[in-house]
């Protein structure tokens, strides 16, 4: 397999798509947060559900560990990235980020349906400022798509 070595013409537009996709799905994950709290505003309360803060708690525990856990894999993954030069390892990085994040606001959902805790809510919060702090940067995508003669 021949592989052509990238110049900056051809890196820029690759980077520039590359980084406009993943602020797009960005945008969808924050606004499955929204979606998700929307839902449970529709839904209502039920009333025959006994609220269990021991086990909202443990759901909030969860919560804040797979978010904070997604901070130190894509700390791992980014620099990795960048090493191989493979800007499409620079956007699975950031997808598994956001996935553990969004971990914390379907465990809100958990909570609102199965307990009924009036503080669910926390968590959709927790999600969202988790996913507001993984903002795709260009930077990243710019340092593993060009070579290191051209930074």
């Amino acid at each position: 397999m021949k592989t052509q070595p990238l110049n900056q013409k051809d890196a820029q537009p690759n980077v520039e798509v590359r980084i406009r996709a993943m602020r797009t799905l960005w945008i969808g994950m924050l606004l499955t947060i929204g979606l998700y709290y929307g839902l449970t505003l529709y839904a209502g309360r039920r009333q025959d559900i006994d609220p269990n803060p021991t086990l909202s708690l443990i759901l909030i525990g969860v919560g804040v560990m797979t978010t904070l856990i997604s901070f130190v894999i894509k700390s791992r993954l980014l620099p990795q990235a960048v090493e191989e030069r493979q800007p499409q390892q620079v956007q699975q990085a950031y997808v598994v980020s956001w996935a553990l994040t969004e971990v914390a606001s379907l465990l809100g959902l958990v909570d609102f349906f199965a307990t009924g805790h009036a503080h669910y809510y926390l968590l959709f919060i927790i999600g969202a400022c988790g996913l507001l702090l993984h903002f795709p940067r260009r930077e990243h995508v710019l340092n593993a798509a060009l070579k290191p003669s051209m930074m």
